[in-house]
């Protein structure tokens, strides 16, 4: 095999022919770990990835992405031509077992081909063929440029996430269904998602999805068709009749509709008016149309009718970009904000779900980064994010009970050190992932059981989170302890820390804030994504 400097992310597991995939982690310390779970299988380039057919190995580095790579071939005897090797090139095999086993839950036999292109290219689209029943078919990719053909049964279409609608289909119908494959360990998890004709798209698992005799159906694909089977009186806006002004009723409303204020009412369509009179973005637009809609649901007038096709028409040429200059993309900033965002929103969810509090540090986070990527946040986030803020103020974060003067803190039963390690590893590397840093009481409100621990016991416990991952490479690395993301509530180093550094054989020096800075940079690059 020729010299192959691709970072190859995929494989099959088993043989050459398999369509068993799997997804080789980036990072060192991941690898180790999955190297042990997966001990005596064998990794192929596999024929239904469009590889050459030969066994790979898994290569593990400490300075960049851990990847597979093909075995030695002195001789250069062999060529690989795959055209695909990062992590979303197997997901034809993953969609394919899948959507066949989701199938089957629901009662339904069916098969499913992937197809293979002139090219040499392999699963740009997948065919599901149910028994009794219309195909469905997946579509990953197409001709560069190419939108999805407008000519099939959007219920029975699946697009990609590269995939571009055709707009016509949008507004005609009023979404498209696509699917994303997000990280499961090292597999992949299947979401569908509509996408509205304003641009917003719903993201649902699997068990919230059917396929019915419409189609394949969402929760938001049903609402959809509820509302545009339901007659709407169009021009018709009834005005209430003042109250009198004598006798002013407690939360009277002038002018109402399905609960929305007539002044907010207008002053959603007058956002609408200036975003469309000025030539906003794509963004802008699709939210202040999307609340237009809402706001006129149970009628309109013949102006707010006119104003509403006028900005799906501007929304529409933007689209197709047809008479306009190219939306700009966001910036590194905004990328970033969005990330961060939609990180907090999921921790915070998990919190929730948990029964763990939440800081005011993690409120505050979570507004100033919805601030920053403001203008590309989606109508679901900027919900969630608006929830959070009228959310009661957070409760203070449960302390360890003190134990009375002279008598000793009993150690709780059931202390298991190696279990809460790994939870505040797991915490840890989160928050390098996203470039932060993680104050110790929003650790022990994160990490059950910790927090009622006593202080040796919680340096016990600190102590096995030990360095990010052993040095393998020639080029020597400088150590550098997880722990030291740990913070004190203003944002400093933690006393703590300088305790486990001194453990570990990582003496700091006297001028240890600058030491420590230097190794939370160091954490947080090692755990960015390559």
């Amino acid at each position: 095999m020729a010299l192959d400097k691709r970072r190859v992310q995929t494989a099959v597991i088993g043989n050459a022919d398999s369509e068993l995939p799997v997804v080789l982690p980036m990072e060192a310390i991941e690898l180790d770990d999955f190297r042990t779970r997966h001990t005596g299988q064998t990794y192929w380039c596999g024929t239904w990835l469009g590889g050459c057919g030969h066994q790979l190995f898994t290569k593990l580095y400490t300075d960049r992405a851990c990847h597979f790579a093909h075995g030695p071939d002195p001789e250069h005897t062999s060529t690989c031509a795959r055209k695909a090797s990062g992590v979303s090139s197997a997901d034809h095999l993953y969609i394919k077992h899948g959507l066949l086993d989701w199938l089957t839950s629901q009662d339904i036999t069916a098969t499913a081909t992937i197809s293979r292109d002139g090219d040499g290219a392999i699963g740009r689209d997948v065919l599901f063929a149910p028994a009794g029943r219309d195909a469905l078919r997946v579509l990953l990719s197409d001709l560069p440029g190419s939108p999805a053909s407008g000519e099939e049964d959007p219920s029975r279409l699946v697009l990609g996430p590269e995939m571009t609608p055709d707009p016509d289909v949008l507004l005609r119908q009023g979404y498209v269904n696509r699917i994303q494959l997000v990280p499961d360990g090292t597999r992949r998890r299947i979401q569908v998602g509509t996408e509205r004709h304003g641009g917003t798209t719903d993201w649902f698992d699997l068990d919230e999805v059917e396929l019915t005799d419409s189609g394949l159906t969402t929760p938001a694909v049903a609402e959809i068709r509820r509302l545009r089977t339901t007659r709407r009186p169009i021009g018709v806006r009834t005005q209430k009749a003042p109250p009198p002004q004598s006798r002013p009723t407690a939360g009277a409303v002038s002018d109402e509709t399905h609960g929305i204020p007539s002044q907010d009412r207008d002053s959603v369509m007058a956002a609408l008016q200036q975003a469309v009179s000025v030539g906003r973005s794509r963004t802008e637009i699709r939210h202040w149309l999307n609340q237009a809609e809402e706001v006129t649901r149970g009628g309109a007038t013949a102006e707010e009718n006119d104003l509403i096709r006028a900005a799906a028409d501007a929304l529409l040429r933007l689209e197709r970009g047809v008479g306009v200059s190219t939306p700009r993309k966001p910036t590194f900033q905004e990328r970033r904000a969005l990330q961060k965002v939609e990180g907090l929103l999921l921790v915070l969810a998990q919190h929730r779900t948990h029964g763990m509090g939440v800081t005011f540090r993690q409120r505050n986070q979570l507004v100033q980064a919805a601030e920053k990527a403001s203008a590309w946040l989606t109508d679901e986030q900027r919900f969630q994010v608006e929830e959070w803020q009228k959310d009661p103020e957070p409760a203070p974060v449960p302390r360890a009970p003190q134990p009375p003067r002279g008598r000793p803190q009993r150690r709780p039963e059931h202390f298991d050190g190696a279990g809460l390690a790994d939870a505040v590893r797991d915490v840890l590397e989160h928050a390098a992932r996203m470039g932060e840093t993680v104050p110790l009481t929003d650790l022990c409100a994160q990490v059950k059981g910790l927090g009622e621990l006593t202080e040796s016991d919680q340096v016990q416990v600190l102590r096995r989170v030990g360095p990010t991952a052993r040095p393998r490479s020639a080029k020597p690395q400088r150590p550098a302890l997880l722990t030291a993301l740990i913070t004190t509530d203003t944002g400093t180093m933690h006393p703590v820390y300088q305790q486990l550094a001194d453990h570990a054989g990582h003496h700091l020096p006297s001028q240890a804030d600058s030491a420590w800075t230097d190794t939370v940079k160091i954490l947080h690059d090692r755990y960015r994504t390559p």
